[in-house]
């Protein structure tokens, strides 16, 4: 009895696998003839429509620059009107708003701008008080600490040391352990002892190793000026002042970090910090495509600051000193654009995305910061995870899927139009796609890659068009 009841239930499955296999050959079979009434209205009849033609909607962006260098630099886009050309309108006319430091987070909180240039590691100390948001593209990466060196005392730095074919941790150890003995000024502020701390350890020394002056960085400028003291390390201003001047970087909060090990676990890591653009996640959900095209104009933006630097700065500068109320030189915005602040080419980019051996890894710069707030117990280990508060990663690997996809579809097109021509094939329909394919190579020149995808695929759809008439 058992085993007829094992029959019957295994001649049951049996024929229900059998009527399984024979929907999925019946569903196959519709799907081919389908696909084959396809091929064969294309190989041999019209296509019954014309395409379509892309157009870039028309919108608006309430934008808020914070009054500094690294956070001012879309006035260069706004300016030369890069924004308007791939269909935005800054608001409040014509160039956003400034915000200051002290106001970013209730304004972000408040969704008072669809847009901030900012830093998403600065804001996870308010992270559980805000709503959700992300780092949405960066353009460059804050590394603004050094211990400057007096210019004319033989002093090496790092970068020295290395060209001399110098290992990095011993160009390390080598350009710390020239302070033994000097006279060195540092100011108090807490977050400036942590680099301290740790460019001294990379020589085997202590604060005990050299002869301090704590003071101001008034006063510390003024000493290494007059020659009072041998070293100094200060604030952004100092920095910034004593470079300009001709004074020597020898080790950076850079230099730490690029030579730490790539890992979340690196304290070298926190002295540095991606900056670009931040957003609410609700003006993200609503917003996909203007947000990529904001990313497309930032990254136009790197490019022209390196290729023309003295033009962008021309245009950078003024707006930021009227912003700040600072008169920052020509000089000294130098110093900012290849030392304090590099901004990075789109091009270059690759290693903050994708290369996780690297310690510019975007994932390895704000897991270290997020260790910080872990530390002081706002976060439990595990709580917070980079892709929390940053979609950059995920947006560059789109814009580059975009780019790639554009100019595939652009060769097929130049192929298509060559057969056309072949052929003797001509009109207003292989005009329009010799229209379009012009248009989504001017979106490709200006990393505009997601129209530039849209009117590659425009063109392609018209010249295969034209080639059915």
């Amino acid at each position: 009895m058992i085993r007829t009841k094992d029959r019957i239930s295994r001649e049951k499955r049996l024929k229900e696998e059998k009527e399984k296999v024979m929907r999925k050959k019946t569903k196959l079979f519709l799907v081919f003839t389908l696909i084959g009434t396809m091929v064969a209205t294309l190989s041999s009849g019209v296509l019954a429509q014309k395409p379509a033609i892309p157009e870039i909607p028309k919108v608006e962006v309430v934008f808020g620059h914070e009054p500094y260098m690294d956070h001012t630099e879309y006035i260069i886009g706004m300016s030369k009107g890069w924004y308007d050309e791939v269909g935005i309108t800054i608001l409040p006319k014509p160039n956003g708003k400034v915000i200051s430091s002290e106001n970013c987070v209730p304004v972000l909180a408040a969704g008072s701008v669809d847009i901030l240039s900012g830093s998403s590691v600065l804001f996870l100390g308010a992270y559980k008080s805000l709503p959700p948001y992300k780092g949405i593209f960066w353009a460059d990466i804050f590394q603004g600490y050094a211990i400057m060196a007096q210019p004319d005392q033989g002093y090496k730095s790092v970068d020295d040391f290395i060209a001399e074919g110098v290992e990095p941790k011993e160009a390390l150890f080598k350009a710390a352990q020239q302070m033994k003995g000097k006279k060195f000024g540092y100011p108090t502020e807490a977050a400036i002892k942590g680099f301290i701390f740790l460019a001294l350890e990379k020589g085997g020394i202590t604060l005990g190793d050299v002869d301090t002056v704590i003071a101001p960085d008034a006063k510390t400028v003024a000493m290494m000026i007059g020659k009072q003291i041998d070293f100094e390390v200060g604030g952004v201003p100092a920095h910034i002042t004593l470079e300009s001047k001709g004074f020597k970087p020898i080790i950076t909060s850079f230099d730490l970090a690029r030579y730490a090990k790539p890992s979340p676990e690196s304290k070298e890591l926190r002295a540095i910090f991606h900056d670009g653009m931040v957003a609410l996640d609700s003006w993200i959900e609503k917003n996909h495509d203007t947000m990529l095209r904001m990313c497309g104009v930032l990254a136009r933006i790197t490019v022209f600051m390196n290729e023309h630097q003295a033009e962008a700065i021309e245009i950078h500068r003024p707006f930021l000193n009227s912003a700040a109320g600072t008169n920052i030189t020509h000089e000294e915005t130098i110093v900012i654009y290849e030392s304090l602040d590099p901004f990075i080419p789109f091009d270059q980019q690759w290693m903050w995305y994708l290369d996780p051996g690297n310690p510019l890894y975007e994932d390895n710069i704000h897991g270290s910061h997020i260790k910080i707030w872990e530390e002081k117990g706002l976060f439990k280990p595990g709580e917070v995870k980079p892709e929390d508060v940053s979609i950059a990663s995920k947006n560059y690997k789109e814009l580059l899927y975009l780019r790639d996809n554009a100019h595939m579809k652009m060769l097929k097109t130049q192929r298509l139009l060559k057969k056309a021509e072949e052929k003797g094939v001509a009109g207003p329909d292989l005009n329009q796609a010799k229209d379009l394919l012009a248009e989504a190579n001017d979106h490709s020149e200006i990393y505009n890659y997601l129209d530039a995808s849209r009117f590659a695929g425009a063109a392609l759809e018209w010249v295969n068009y034209a080639l059915s008439q």
